[in-house]
């Protein structure tokens, strides 16, 4: 059981350095722009999981 938990630990480790390495790729690495470019995405990975379609620039 810990195995399993240990993995899945290392898994959501992956995914979110994974996350912010392209935050930071696509809008840069000042901590202002990683921190609005964080939301957008984050905001826009939300929608993308419940299905919402939406307008936004």
């Amino acid at each position: 059981m810990m195995r399993f938990v240990y993995r899945l630990l290392w898994i959501a480790a992956f995914v979110l350095a994974t996350y912010c390495w392209m935050v930071a790729f696509e809008h840069g690495l000042g901590w202002k722009d990683f921190l609005e470019g964080f939301r957008s995405e984050w905001r826009n990975v939300g929608d993308l999981l419940v299905g919402k379609t939406s307008s936004r620039p």
